[in-house]
Formats: C-alpha cells, sequence, structure tokens
C-alpha cells in the first residue's frame, strides 16, 4: 500500500471512529415517567380494582423497553399484617398479546401523611414497543374487612435505541464519507 494510500485509510478510519461515537451519544436511554392520579379502595374477596392508560410519545420506531419502574402509593391506613395481601397485575397490551407481571408489594418507604410507598422493577416488558395501552390490576385475597386504598401510581418507562438502528445510521455515516473521499479523489484527478 503506497504512503497517500495509507494515509487516506488511516484518516478514513479516524473519522470512521469519531462518526461512530457521535452516533453511539445520541443513543442514550430515555426515561419516560407517567403519573396517574388513580384511586380507590382496593376491593377484598378476589375483585379488582383495575385502571388503563394509552402511553404514546415514545419513538417506537427507534425504541424498545429496557426496563419498567411501578410506583404504587397506598394511603396512611394501609395495613399490613395477617389475613391482608394486595396483589397485582402490570399488564402491556390488554386486550392483544398481552405481556404481564404479577405482583405482591413489599414497602419501601413512607410517603407524606403516612403514605405508603412501594416500588418494584420489571423485566418482563424488555424488548417491547412501551406505546400502547397499560393495565394495573390490585386486588387484596384476605376477607379481614379492612379495605386498603390506592392513592396514585406511576409508570417509568426506560426506553433504549435498537442496536439495528444505531448501526444502520453509524454504517450510513461512512456509507457517506467513503462516497465523498471518492468524489473528492476523482475531482483531484
Amino acid at each position: 500500500m503506497n504512503e497517500p494510500t495509507k494515509n487516506r485509510s488511516m484518516k478514513i478510519a479516524a473519522i470512521s471512529s469519531v462518526l461512530a461515537v457521535v452516533f453511539s451519544l445520541s443513543a442514550q436511554a430515555g426515561l419516560y415517567t407517567y403519573n396517574y392520579n388513580d384511586s380507590g379502595p382496593i376491593p377484598q374477596g378476589g375483585t379488582t380494582l383495575p385502571f388503563e392508560h394509552a402511553i404514546s410519545g415514545i419513538p417506537s420506531y427507534d425504541y424498545s423497553i429496557s426496563g419498567i419502574e411501578l410506583v404504587l402509593t397506598f394511603s396512611s391506613g394501609y395495613h399490613v399484617g395477617p389475613g391482608t395481601t394486595i396483589n397485582g397485575t402490570l399488564i402491556l397490551d390488554p386486550s392483544g398479546s398481552a405481556t404481564y407481571a404479577s405482583f405482591t408489594p413489599s414497602l419501601t418507604s413512607a410517603g407524606t401523611g403516612g403514605q405508603q410507598i412501594y416500588d418494584m422493577t420489571f423485566a418482563n416488558f424488555n424488548g417491547f414497543n412501551p406505546n400502547n395501552i397499560w393495565a394495573l390490576n390490585l386486588w387484596d385475597t384476605s376477607t379481614s374487612g379492612i379495605e386498603n386504598g390506592l392513592v396514585g401510581w406511576t409508570l417509568d418507562v426506560t426506553a433504549v435505541p435498537e442496536p439495528v438502528n444505531v448501526a444502520l445510521a453509524v454504517f450510513g455515516g461512512l456509507l457517506a464519507l467513503l462516497k465523498l473521499v471518492s468524489w473528492r479523489r476523482r475531482q483531484a484527478a
């Protein structure tokens, strides 16, 4: 390989590396937070307290879920003890090919006014498109007569770019660079 061709190849390799870094920096994960003020008593004996919300606006053609965090806030009268068991499901696309996670919340912190905060993370939804209907169902399997109340809930969706799209962008930039170098070479000749 002669010296000008070797130098050109080194420049192309250096520019390609810079392009790859620039594209990877622009392809960071995004956190999308959805706060819901849904509230009500959680029924006992098998009946559910259901809520559904549509999520949209996350660039679904480029992004998929890499993590879900669900935060439930219960009223100050939440009764934890023998005979009281709150259960739930978080469902993505309840009317279609549903993906879901079942859970029994465990206390993570106390909120203002004696409210109880429950924070859970799920990997069941990783790789799916977040733009869809999300459903939350809660129920209490006890028969204690003490109804617990939901004050609100938050769904945090972490979405990351699809690796294929990032790679296509990098290779597209490299192809454009190679065409530019080739064009300049022809112009110089």
